[in-house]
């Protein structure tokens, strides 16, 4: 079962917006669907846990140049007990599903003025 999270909202006049999730939320990342909307071409987007129980806040995904609606599934490279990437025969790195807890914060900048876009999260909870 999949929760998804809307973080769509209306750029100011320099172009930027900042949506915060309304909840808390725990489970694990599964995909993300960029919204391009009307947004100016040139837009950039940070998505972020904050408000974790560790304090720590991290980012999830970093887009450039966000020009076209897209899918993402954005996964993290599994460390071993010394921190190095854990791969299969040498060469093939292992990743999975990202740990959200805490607070999701999509963050748009160069969206140009009063634009409209943003990004649905798909969580695994």
């Amino acid at each position: 079962m999949f929760t998804p999270v809307k973080l769509t909202g209306t750029t100011d006049s320099s172009g930027d917006l900042t949506v915060t999730s309304e909840a808390s939320y725990n489970g694990l990342l599964h995909s993300v669907q960029w919204i391009d909307g009307d947004l100016a071409d040139g837009v950039d987007a940070v998505l972020s846990v904050t408000d974790t129980d560790s304090g720590v806040d991290f980012t999830l995904l970093t887009l450039t140049d966000a020009n076209s609606d897209a899918m993402y599934h954005p996964r993290h490279q599994i460390d071993t007990e010394a921190g190095a990437g854990v791969t299969y025969d040498g060469t093939n790195e292992v990743y999975e599903m990202v740990p959200v807890v805490g607070t999701l914060k999509l963050v748009i900048s160069s969206g140009g003025d009063t634009k409209t876009g943003g990004a649905v999260v798909y969580l695994k909870c």
